[in-house]
């Protein structure tokens, strides 16, 4: 039965995911959130907090329930001695080891009156878009103060902006906003360009690339010679991350792992 369950899947997403080859996949409900680590397991954030961890093969290795539920605004794998889950609702922020067990956590009522979204700096603090003052703030939470305070006002339209994915990667800051594209800043916050792109939900990083779905196509972008590639991925594509030669697609109803085909 669990292999025609997998064929089964296989076979349907052949055709909405476009130019991949499937190799593997597993059922999942409800799961909007994905991050892969540096050694290459998978985590899986669903719509009530939980992340479930599973490793290259996509067997299930552990999994963490949060006492209070909440919406993952940011979850980050790629440490995975220390994994890091950002509930914007909760406005908190609860780190995990790589059992999946809760170390500790933060209060990002803290540092902000409200956080719409936070991500790890390099150096184990915190990165936070401060949508009571609508601006980038890095936050040292060993002194409990702000280190970088940056306004977005003249990059963002205040009366038109849906900043949904934040992450720090090779020294310098990615932020996603659905109505214009990628905002690149270094890691001091200066803002540098846009990696222009529509309706931007997440994105990933492999190498020197980085990697999202634009308009139901996957884009693949060197970020030091700006060399693309582009293709088709389909309309149930929620978003990718990858590990080598393969690539993990989350759809609505499945995770699969796939090369290019």
């Amino acid at each position: 039965m669990k292999v025609n369950i997998t064929l089964c899947l296989l076979s349907i997403c052949s055709c909405a995911f476009g130019q991949f080859i499937f190799t593997d996949s597993i059922r999942v409900e409800n799961i909007d959130k994905m991050s892969i680590d540096r050694v290459g397991s998978v985590y899986l954030g669903d719509e009530l907090g939980n992340v479930y961890k599973y490793n290259q093969n996509l067997q299930y290795e552990s999994e963490f329930s949060p006492l209070r539920k909440g919406n993952i605004s940011v979850l980050e794998a790629w440490n995975p001695l220390r994994i890091v889950v950002s509930y914007s609702d909760l406005q908190e922020v609860v780190y995990l080891d790589r059992f999946l067990v809760s170390e500790n956590r933060f209060n990002l009522t803290i540092a902000s009156s409200f956080v719409g979204i936070a991500a790890p700096s390099m150096d184990n603090n915190l990165w936070l878009v401060d949508f009571s003052k609508f601006s980038l703030i890095k936050y040292n939470q060993s002194f409990n103060q702000i280190e970088i305070e940056r306004p977005f006002d003249l990059l963002l339209d205040p009366e038109n902006y849906e900043i949904t994915h934040i992450r720090e990667y090779q020294n310098l800051l990615f932020i996603s906003d659905k109505k214009s594209g990628i905002l690149v800043f270094d890691n001091l916050g200066n803002y540098l360009y846009t990696i222009k792109a529509l309706g931007i939900e997440n994105f990933s990083f492999y190498g020197n690339s980085i990697l999202f779905i634009s308009k139901s196509y996957v884009h693949e972008i060197d970020l030091y010679t700006n060399k693309e590639k582009k293709w088709k991925a389909g309309s149930n594509l929620i978003m990718l991350v990858k590990n080598k030669e393969f690539y993990y697609l989350l759809g609505k109803k499945a995770l699969f792992k796939a090369i290019k085909g």
